[in-house]
């Protein structure tokens, strides 16, 4: 059996003139969760389309099992798709929306009973299988969809912004169901979506695209702690990294952009040489950032800076300190007691969490 059930080679759309896929290549494994991700716009549907036979690329090939589909119409593909809009059937019922592909393909009575029954419950929808689709909320309406794109036996599920619109609770239990449904079902899915921490959480691997092109790939680990710049950093976690731009003068001492009054350990300095670059940018996930009144050892970079305030987050709190005109945000499972806004904080950097990317270029340095 071959190792990859879908190979994209060097698709290219234009639409109008304007490019929506440029040369984008990857190949996706028999078995696998594998996750588009990319800001809206970025040529993430299109691909998908063009994956399940809707829509036709200007250059490339799909390759499904092996065998050269690009001519092929969808039925023959064995592809099925769950779009963004959802698009249900709102005067038929879920048991009805479910069974429309089944009945499409001339399936016996009794077959359509048993899967679409057979997939509800997967889904925990039974209890809905009667009622009209125009009755539904957001999150079942968001299972149905699934379900119906699932009764269909294939070899590739398409599932386009699947949690799309739906807040932050349904989001999650619907997160933590497709987990449980992925190892249930273990057929290949294909997953588009803008938020990075469906990507990161659901995915084996992540294909990063932006503008129509591959910007990274790898496994969702790989990529968070190893994103191929500053701005793919500041993407996957929606801003929520601390910044320091430091660089060498002319007599090799080290400058940074909130002045000299900082201590940056020893081997972060054998770092910053190392590199041999005139600039760089040391970025620090939060959760990897200390904030407290007195940090007497830090293994990175401490700057004395003054507390903002915390947002509590149900089991964390999001710290903020100020220094100079930057703010330093600390994800923590503990907040001193005695913190007023104003005080004196030491913020700390740590050494473990610490990327280093070119000061210029924003490239990934290690």
């Amino acid at each position: 059996m071959r190792e990859y059930i879908l190979e994209v080679r060097n698709i290219s759309k234009r639409r109008g003139g304007k490019v929506i896929l440029d040369n984008v290549s990857f190949s996706v494994r028999r078995g696998e969760v594998f996750v588009i991700l990319g800001p809206p716009g970025s040529g993430k549907t299109t691909l998908l389309k063009i994956i399940a036979g809707l829509e036709a690329q200007d250059l490339g090939d799909i390759v499904i099992n092996g065998e050269v589909v690009n001519t092929f119409p969808p039925y023959m593909r064995n592809v099925a798709m769950v779009f963004e809009t959802l698009a249900l059937y709102t005067n038929m019922t879920v048991f009805e929306n479910i069974a429309s592909p089944l009945i499409a393909i001339k399936k016996d009575r009794e077959y359509i009973e048993k899967r679409v029954r057979e997939i509800a419950s997967l889904l925990r929808i039974e209890q809905i299988l009667d009622r009209r689709a125009d009755k539904l909320s957001g999150g079942e309406r968001q299972r149905v969809a699934i379900a119906r794109a699932l009764a269909k036996e294939a070899d590739i599920y398409l599932l386009d912004e699947p949690f799309l619109n739906l807040d932050a609770k349904i989001r999650y239990a619907l997160r933590t169901e497709f987990k449980k449904l992925k190892s249930i079902v273990g057929k290949t899915i294909i997953l588009s979506t803008s938020d990075p921490h469906d990507a990161l959480a659901l995915g084996d691997r992540v294909l990063l695209v932006n503008n129509g092109r591959v910007i990274q790939e790898g496994v969702p680990v790989n990529i968070y702690k190893a994103p191929k710049s500053i701005s793919i950093a500041r993407y996957l976690t929606g801003n929520m990294v601390n910044e320091i731009f430091v660089a060498r003068d002319s007599k090799g001492e080290i400058t940074s952009n909130i002045g000299r009054d900082i201590y940056i350990d020893p081997r972060v300095l054998d770092t910053i040489v190392k590199f041999g670059r005139s600039s760089l940018i040391l970025t620090n996930y939060i959760d990897s950032c200390i904030i407290d009144r007195h940090i007497v050892e830090c293994d990175g970079v401490k700057i004395r800076g003054s507390f903002l305030g915390y947002e509590f987050r149900g089991s964390e709190y999001l710290v903020y300190a100020r220094k100079e005109d930057f703010v330093f945000k600390s994800l923590s499972r503990k907040l001193a007691s005695d913190l007023n806004i104003g005080d004196e904080v030491d913020v700390c950097l740590t050494r473990d969490g610490m990327l280093f990317f070119d000061g210029e270029t924003g490239d990934f340095l290690g």
